[in-house]
């Protein structure tokens, strides 16, 4: 079991920290994981595959999932070498669907799940081997602090994987993607979800989000090193990592 006495998580969120993007989340729960591969072609699965593939995740270690959403990444690090992971997220639909899986899986003394806000991680200092968010630090409130609060839990030497929406280099692939991005995959999301906004937000908050070395530069402001990054499926999502200074 995970030592929930050192590890401190709170079990609440405060209701102030409610906003429009979190109930956008709780709303398109129900519909979130099966839009995930809809709209990706399937793609989700290896993006989040490889993503985990860098974290390295090693028996009897202890990693933290910053928007687990409905707790794939949390499951997919769990399930390898018997690894230990949190995972916080501020939708409280999305976690009860991610705990219905935890359950299915039987995979409670493994992954633990609670409410919680990146900028403010109920989570004690130097306490996991590594973190990991998948698609959710657009989502990030204040994206410098969600970063710095990430390299406070970790411990010396821990590693930081960030996966995130890009844009292909390539003129006309981004072209391409941007009108799929854009103008089908919003009226597809709509249409499948109910909610007149999710898939609205979903290009905005990838177009806003820093990217590439303007990310990068956020991760070492934060103190990681060894700070990467590359691109996947021609560059539509990237993967950014880095390390905790000892």
């Amino acid at each position: 079991m995970l030592d929930m006495a050192t590890t401190q998580v709170k079990l609440s969120v405060p209701a102030d920290r409610i906003n429009p993007i979190q109930d956008m989340f709780n709303a398109v729960a129900p519909r979130y994981d099966f839009l995930n591969g809809l709209l990706s072609a399937g793609c989700d699965r290896y993006w989040r595959k490889t993503a985990v593939d860098e974290l390295v995740p090693v028996a009897n270690r202890l990693f933290l999932d910053v928007a687990t959403g409905t707790a794939d990444i949390a499951l997919e690090i769990a399930l390898r070498d018997k690894c230990q992971v949190i995972g916080v997220d501020f939708s409280a639909a999305m976690l009860a669907l991610g705990k219905n899986k935890v359950s299915s899986r039987n995979m409670q003394s493994a992954v633990q799940l609670f409410p919680g806000a990146a900028e403010n991680l109920p989570l004690k200092s130097n306490r996991f081997d590594g973190a990991i968010s998948a698609f959710g630090a657009r989502n990030f409130a204040n994206i410098n602090h969600a970063i710095r609060e990430i390299h406070r839990v970790l411990k010396p030497d821990g590693k930081i994987v960030i996966l995130e929406f890009s844009f292909p280099r390539n003129g006309f692939l981004q072209w391409l993607y941007r009108l799929y991005f854009e103008k089908i995959l919003p009226v597809m999301g709509r249409w499948v979800s109910g909610h007149k906004n999710a898939y609205s937000y979903l290009p905005d908050s990838v177009g806003a989000f820093p990217k590439g070395e303007a990310f990068a530069s956020i991760l070492k402001e934060a103190g990681f090193g060894s700070v990467s990054f590359k691109e996947l499926t021609f560059g539509i999502t990237t993967i950014y990592t880095g390390s905790k200074n000892a």
